[in-house]
């Protein structure tokens, strides 16, 4: 490679910047498909007991994002069960992935659509190829990562696929890690045994 930079006469700085930069013209042509296929989309929406959520619509595919399934979980109601989530009224846009649970990873390890972690990311998402009522398996799926890392919304994660071929309703959580999610203050009771020792004679 270094002896045909040098037969044409360009300097290796001259090679690298003009490859930085039909390797940056080349990512950027790769998104105009996405973005046709963008264009194409429609919304859907569907009623929950909670209130009617609007996701997108695809051809053989609808998808809802960033649901939430339990109440605040930081302030005052951190460390403690989640509460019950309360009902909205309008339309709640399901459109876009929730934030992940505060971590040790960093953010490029999640989608790059996702927002950053917080300690309010109980939120899911579902993939299915119609919301029409009838009756498909649900495959609910719980990310892994040791209990400290991951995320629902990881580009591996995405359930699409799975959801369009074999016509299954396919249900990813985020869900609290790390101490966030396992530290207990709670007082334990302990039975406390007293062991009377008697006398020898």
């Amino acid at each position: 490679m270094t002896s045909l930079i040098k037969s044409r006469g360009v300097s290796r700085r001259k090679f690298l910047s003009q490859a930085s930069m039909a390797v940056a013209c080349g990512a950027a042509l790769s998104h105009r498909p996405l973005l046709a296929d963008s264009a194409k989309r429609s919304f859907v929406e569907v009623e929950t007991v909670y209130g009617r959520i609007r996701g997108l619509k695809e051809a053989s595919l609808e998808t809802f994002k960033g649901i939430p399934y339990a109440g605040s979980v930081s302030g005052v109601n951190r460390f403690k069960a989640a509460p019950p989530l309360q009902p909205w009224t309008g339309v709640r846009e399901a459109l876009k992935f929730g934030p992940p649970s505060i971590q040790t990873l960093l953010r490029p390890y999640f989608g790059v659509t996702e927002p950053m972690p917080a300690e309010d990311c109980l939120f899911l998402n579902v993939w299915t190829p119609r919301a029409d009522g009838r009756k498909r398996p649900v495959m609910f799926y719980s990310h892994g990562g040791g209990f400290t890392n991951g995320s629902a919304g990881a580009a591996y994660q995405d359930g699409g696929n799975l959801a369009r071929t074999w016509d299954v309703v396919v249900v990813a959580t985020n869900h609290r890690l790390g101490l966030m999610g396992f530290l207990y203050l709670g007082v334990m009771s302990q039975e406390v045994v007293v062991i009377e020792r008697g006398s020898a004679d």
